[in-house]
């Protein structure tokens, strides 16, 4: 059960009749199409004027059906107990699916046993890591190694590295690609992208973060990376006593809120220093390094947005922040603060590189660069649940990328990057019951996929006025995460 989302009364057979379809893999429309929804499949993509007998009709005359979208990059789960806000917030955007970018072991038995809180309406866990890497678990080669074996054991689908350094991160990977689990997430700062990329790393996460990737596109490549210094975690217990991992991982929660908050003034000058240097030819030769070696990306421009404007009347007066819990927001303010006491000039190298974060993911779009939409959501300052989706494929178009590539970045690519084209990101049979009506044609403009009429989730059919009905009860009493 949730606490905001009533169960659907529209499920069973459920069809959709006499919509356009669009296909997100080859950006066609088939107008005059009727969807036949039998359970958490759909049975039939025909020509309108089938049979409809037995079946609970929804009316798509004159409007577009699209794949469910996917959050590639979430952390839903870091509050298992309490997801329903965020799970609600989700489905009223249209957001049936995602990937969770951090775990544990014992997220990883639930999973297995079957007993992760599952409300009314909640998304699809496609994929799971285990414990980040980070100086807790992968201070050494030999811990590295055996992190990567433990969640190799424990079943998660993936190993995230956190904040490691050059020397963990590629014996990680490594063992990783031994035992044929991908390994993905943040580049140390003293690694070099191509050497990730030709090492097999599986996905880079924020353009990076920080300047690495940047500083492989810079005429004054050598200079920016002997000038980019590797940050340092707080004081963490080396000895392992009672509550040691809890107050390790509050303390990384501290910094993860906003990392922005701890921009230095040597990183700062090595954000001016790249992109004052950058080279377009180096970024095109990175492109097609990535291309060739599949190094997928996930841009998350909304949460460098959030990170590097923090406190931007755009996010501290965000409406929408009615909808999060009064905890979370308190730890948000928090952050806002520690932003807003950067000096001038640290500020101002954190806005003046998000130019360089856009032109950045316009090369790699034009390249072919495999990508994927995701927000870091749930516990990163100023991110709302299942709205910065949206917020997320607006940047998009703001680099540049056109409506049918963010199309594709939130539907078919997430299946093609999970290994999962037979089971989900395109309407057609055989696929999962996941879909969202929209109002506008979403080929058109990437703003359509918020002109939701309604949302499919499993099978189970939420119309427009049910998702405002959601909303309003988040609003009421707030408990997104």
């Amino acid at each position: 059960m949730s606490r905001y989302v009533e169960p659907s009364t529209v499920n069973g057979r459920v069809l959709v009749t006499d919509v356009t379809v669009v296909d997100p893999l080859d950006g066609r429309r088939t107008p005059g199409q009727d969807v036949v929804v039998e359970g958490n499949r759909i049975t039939s993509v025909t020509a309108t004027g089938g049979p409809a007998e037995g079946a609970h009709v929804v009316e798509g005359r004159g409007r577009f059906v699209v794949p469910g979208l996917m959050d590639m990059h979430m952390h839903a789960l870091n509050t298992p107990k309490d997801v329903d806000g965020t799970y609600a917030l989700m489905l009223a955007n249209g957001v049936v699916g995602f990937r969770q970018m951090s775990g544990n072991r014992a997220l990883l038995k639930s999973r297995s046993q079957g007993t992760l809180p599952r409300p009314t309406g909640a998304p699809a866990l496609r994929a799971t890591a285990g414990d980040l890497l980070t100086p807790l678990n992968a201070s050494t080669v030999e811990g590295a190694v055996r992190a990567v074996r433990e969640q190799h054991r424990d079943g998660a689908d993936f190993v995230k590295a956190g904040m490691t350094t050059r020397e963990t991160f590629l014996a990680a990977l490594q063992e990783a690609n031994r035992l044929g689990i991908r390994l993905g997430g943040h580049l140390p700062a003293d690694l070099d992208p191509r050497e990730a990329a030709r090492a097999g790393v599986w996905s880079i996460e924020h353009l990076g973060p920080g300047v690495t990737v940047f500083a492989a596109a810079s005429s004054k490549e050598s200079e920016v990376r002997a000038g980019n210094p590797t940050r340092k975690l707080p004081p963490i217990p080396r000895v392992k006593i009672p509550g040691a991992d809890r107050l390790a991982m509050k303390l990384i929660k501290g910094m993860v809120t906003n990392p922005a908050t701890s921009t230095s003034e040597g990183e700062a000058h090595a954000y001016e220093l790249a992109d004052g240097s950058y080279d377009q030819q180096k970024a095109e030769e990175l492109a097609a390094l990535f291309v060739e070696h599949t190094t997928w990306q996930c841009p998350t421009l909304i949460r460098v947005h959030t990170q590097q404007f923090g406190d931007s009347p755009e996010h501290t007066e965000n409406p929408r922040r009615r909808y999060m819990a009064p905890e979370e927001l308190r730890t948000w303010d928090k952050s806002v603060k520690k932003f807003s006491r950067l000096p001038d000039t640290t500020r101002n190298a954190l806005h003046n590189h998000w130019a360089a974060q856009l032109r950045m993911t316009r090369t790699f779009a034009d390249a072919g660069v495999p990508m994927v939409a995701g927000t870091d959501a749930c516990g990163a300052a100023g991110i709302i649940p299942g709205f910065a989706l949206h917020d997320e494929f607006d940047h998009l178009a703001e680099a540049g990328l056109d409506p049918l590539t963010i199309l594709r970045m939130t539907t078919t690519e997430p299946a093609r990057f999970l290994g999962e084209e037979g089971d989900f990101g395109r309407v057609a049979p055989g696929m999962a019951a996941d879909l969202v009506l929209l109002d506008e044609d979403p080929l058109a403009s990437h703003t359509a996929l918020r002109a939701i009429a309604g949302v499919m989730r499993d099978g189970s059919w939420w119309s427009r006025s049910d998702l405002d009905a959601v909303v309003e009860r988040i609003a009421a009493k707030p408990g997104a995460h």
